[in-house]
């Protein structure tokens, strides 16, 4: 097989170049179908190398005097179809250059535009101070890997700090916005000791900079080296926590209105709650993109029953990995942005001297 062509085009075209030729022999003498064959070169540019087109181009010739031969048709009209297939392989070459140039600026485009993804929303480090973290994202948008949905994962003086939260809307026209909540969330996160203080500024952000519209749910937690998580959730599901024998459930986790909406007044309002966390329990944050994927039926994704028969033993990569097959099974097209952070708490154990 010839570089740059797949397969399949080869068959079509061969099939192609024989039901051409039946036609032609089963139609009677004096009635040819060659002229058919010079669009071959042309067909093959579509998806074909170079060396392929002048290929279909070679082949071509020789079947065209046959039929012609076969025909009575050696004369003006033989010579017309000759120029014909010569100026498709000239058709055919062009398109092809024009193709692989176009393909070039895709190429660049998009490692470009995943540079700046990855800039964006850096997968977050395996561990974190205690705790291991995994985590998995897929965008509305295709061969976007961002859109509304955002997560952060810091070490800090004051622990672990986490952010998951949804940004209104999906896809790409929300990443600016997207953009704009990490970075506010990053700067926080190192210099306010309180949650509500960090989602203070996340607000005020949102409100000044994020336009009439935009609104984000939030949820923030801090989880102390000894294992205590604080939470802060604006509008955000709460996290499920699956415990060290398995046991899964929601967590009790307050919820206030999300941010960006003007009502700084009702976010003073919003209370911490408080997890306590033992050796090789975990926490699963989720976005809505998981929580209301529907399957044929109309039924929403049985998150807490697909997570509680997941793997427990393995790294929380896997974990994560088997939720996203069962979402697929489950809805095999999500229609919005949807993201996983699972964080289990695995204290490093300090060995005597």
């Amino acid at each position: 097989m010839l570089r740059g062509t797949s397969s399949w085009s080869y068959w079509i075209v061969g099939l192609y170049f024989a039901a051409a030729t039946a036609v032609d022999l089963a139609t009677g003498r004096g009635h040819s179908m060659a002229t058919l064959l010079a669009v071959a070169p042309v067909f093959v540019a579509v998806n074909g190398s170079r060396t392929a087109i002048l290929v279909s181009g070679a082949v071509a010739l020789p079947v065209t005097a046959l039929l012609s031969w076969w025909n009575f048709h050696l004369d003006v009209e033989f010579w017309t179809r000759v120029a014909a297939i010569v100026i498709a392989v000239g058709i055919g070459l062009a398109v092809h250059r024009e193709r692989l140039a176009r393909e070039r600026r895709l190429v660049n485009v998009t490692r470009i535009a995943n540079v700046a993804q990855r800039a964006l929303l850096p997968p977050p480090p395996g561990r974190v101070g205690p705790v291991q973290v995994a985590h998995s994202y897929r965008s509305a948008a295709d061969e976007a890997m961002i859109g509304g949905d955002f997560y952060k994962v810091l070490s800090t003086r004051w622990g672990v700090r986490v952010v998951i939260g949804d940004v209104r809307g999906h896809g790409l026209s929300v990443i600016p916005t997207t953009a704009m909540v990490i970075g506010v969330f990053r700067e926080a996160a190192y210099e306010e000791p309180e949650l509500d203080r960090i989602a203070a500024r996340m607000d005020r952000s949102l409100a000044r900079d994020g336009g009439p519209e935009s609104f984000a749910t939030v949820l923030l937690l801090t989880i102390s080296p000894q294992g205590v998580c604080r939470a802060l959730s604006h509008g955000h599901p709460p996290p499920l926590l699956r415990t060290a024998a398995g046991r899964v459930r929601e967590t009790d986790v307050y919820s206030g209105p999300p941010l960006g909406l003007g009502l700084a007044k009702r976010l003073a309002d919003v209370k911490e709650s408080t997890v306590v966390l033992a050796e090789g329990d975990e926490l699963l944050l989720a976005t809505d993109g998981v929580l209301e994927a529907r399957n044929a039926a109309g039924e929403f994704f049985p998150l807490p029953q697909h997570y509680a028969r997941g793997p427990r033993h393995g790294p929380p990569a896997e974990v994560l990995a088997a939720l996203r097959r069962d979402l697929a099974d489950w809805t095999p097209e999500l229609h919005d942005d949807s993201a996983l952070v699972l964080l289990r708490y695995a204290p490093r154990r300090i060995r005597p001297a």
